[in-house]
């Protein structure tokens, strides 16, 4: 079985929507005044179903079919104005109009090569809006520790572990979903870059971008080398 499309078809029972997440989103797009939002990485379409029905016209786009197919479903089940299409954060080209807010979460951002192309797809952020948030998992702490290995989640119907191994070209991101209930096991592994706090800063403000807040969690922890992750507000200069 394919383990992306195996993801794709939990991807809401590993990852659901917390109330930390929703209470962030719902005070974002409130403060920035945002009526319109691409969001960038949208997964299953979670974040974007739910600014949506704070009133804001979203458009949502993955690289995954299956996920966007997940996607439109959902918001035709919950009459939602947002709108999904398959497309590489890499080139966003064919998506014509332009946004109040981009937001690329759910450590999205980690899959560029390297540093030049994280610079570039910034600058195409900035092509399609005036504010950004990002989210991405706290590599200075995933570096700096030698972090192996991620949390496991347990749910009703499935195990879902994840593993690093730090290699020179970045960090090997192993994934595996077991169903214990059938013995079941699919796995998949690809490659993240691990981007730091200051290059992270570093980029933003080399691609036009301001900084605005950074923090720590979805509770609006300041961040910290220890953070579970680093959530930057920025905005066009």
């Amino acid at each position: 079985m394919d383990f992306y499309r195996t993801l794709a078809e939990h991807y809401d029972e590993v990852f659901p929507l917390k109330g930390p997440q929703k209470a962030f989103l719902h005070d974002y797009l409130k403060r920035e005044s945002l009526t319109s939002v691409l969001d960038i990485g949208c997964g299953t379409g979670t974040f974007a179903l739910e600014l949506s029905q704070l009133g804001a016209q979203v458009h949502g786009v993955d690289l995954s079919a299956e996920m966007i197919e997940i996607s439109q479903s959902k918001a035709q089940e919950a009459r939602s104005t947002a709108t999904f299409s398959v497309a590489d954060m890499l080139d966003l080209s064919g998506i014509k109009q332009q946004f109040g807010g981009i937001v690329c979460l759910g450590n999205t951002l980690a899959h560029v090569s390297g540093e030049l192309e994280l610079k570039q797809v910034l600058a195409q952020f900035r092509e399609k809006g005036t504010h950004l948030l990002l989210q991405i998992v706290n590599y200075d702490r995933i570096l700096a520790e030698q972090v192996t290995e991620l949390p496991v989640i347990r749910t009703k119907n499935l195990i879902f572990s994840r593993f690093y191994k730090h290699r020179p070209e970045g960090i090997e991101f192993s994934m595996s979903i077991e169903f214990p209930d059938t013995s079941q096991i699919v796995s998949g592994v690809n490659l993240l870059y691990p981007i730091k706090s200051d290059m992270l800063r570093n980029a933003l403000l080399e691609s036009g971008w301001k900084i605005v807040e950074q923090w720590g969690n979805f509770e609006k922890a300041p961040w910290t080398d220890d953070s579970p992750a680093t959530i930057v507000s920025a905005i066009v200069t």
